[in-house]
């Protein structure tokens, strides 16, 4: 008969433990409903990636989040502090692989900690898959078909962030000009100048840094959006491209080489100014005899 009052009575004690629970776990499933709600109000990556690290953050402390995919690579820091733990997660909606994220935390997951994220991943999976599908369609259509390069179209918006960030971050813009190019196209046809723009494209695209922007300006002019680069580094920058261009045997045999001209980015100057100035250093280069980069130095 004892055991059994004191059965009734540890029934009895438990009762507010397990309603805590259940409130704790109905908390969690609200809070990530709400997140996949607010996930899906915005396309945009930057937007996208900080509303998942803050609602994260508000539930296991974290440092930064790393996402990767073919198409998108995305890295939000969040606070400065030790790394104690990695954890690295390949993320599905159905079959299909999205990317990994890979999150950097202030200290070692819970085991509660863990089915917290693997919960938060059920909500965030289809918000993630048509962020992906949209950017994948917006960078179709801003593509230039011969070079595989970004076109006209992003330039105002990704120069406008920069000249945002430029009090913060020290960023650069260079304009490429190929010196002799209009000679090939006039004694060798289009098809040998298409070739030699691809060529050079691909020298671009492989020296660059993955979150710098590189644009076909138009005809056989380049735009590169030097992210985080001082005028020092993207004359190291310049350098590298001429070397590979000089050493290149479909490049080199009609003596093209590279002009180019570049300015930092200033938070007081417009989208306008920034062009019309690296314009004027590309040009400079070109009245200088070509081959050679002109930056400002201050």
């Amino acid at each position: 008969m004892l055991n059994k009052v004191n059965s009734k009575n540890s029934d009895k004690c438990s009762m507010p433990q397990k309603l805590s629970s259940y409130l704790s776990r109905r908390e969690d499933w609200q809070k990530s409903r709400s997140l996949a709600e607010r996930l899906q109000t915005t396309l945009d990556v930057s937007e996208f990636f900080a509303l998942f690290a803050a609602h994260l953050n508000t539930r296991i402390p974290i440092k930064q989040i790393r996402f990767e995919s073919e198409s998108l690579h995305h890295h939000v820091l969040i606070q400065e502090g030790p790394t104690a733990t990695e954890h690295a997660v390949l993320v599905y909606a159905d079959d299909q692989l999205l990317g990994q994220i890979t999150y950097t935390f202030l200290q070692p997951l819970s085991f509660l900690q863990k089915l917290r994220l693997k919960k938060m991943h059920a909500h965030l999976v289809f918000p993630l898959r048509n962020l992906l599908a949209f950017q994948q369609m917006s960078q179709l259509a801003s593509r230039d078909p011969l070079t595989q390069l970004y076109n006209r179209t992003i330039i105002k918006p990704q120069l406008a962030k920069l000249i945002k960030n430029a009090d913060q971050r020290i960023h650069s813009v260079m304009m490429i000009d190929l010196d002799n190019f209009k000679h090939v196209n006039d004694r060798e046809g289009h098809e040998v100048g298409d070739e030699i723009l691809q060529e050079i494209a691909n020298i671009i695209g492989e020296e660059i840094d993955h979150d710098h922007v590189a644009v076909r300006f138009g005809g056989d002019e380049f735009l590169l959006l030097l992210r985080e680069t001082d005028l020092r580094s993207a004359h190291a920058l310049f350098k590298r491209m001429q070397q590979r261009i000089c050493e290149q045997s479909l490049i080199s045999q009609y003596d093209i080489k590279l002009s180019a001209g570049s300015v930092r980015v200033h938070p007081y100057f417009s989208v306008e100014q920034v062009l019309t100035q690296v314009d004027e250093n590309m040009y400079a280069a070109k009245r200088a005899g070509g081959a050679c980069h002109i930056f400002d130095s201050h």
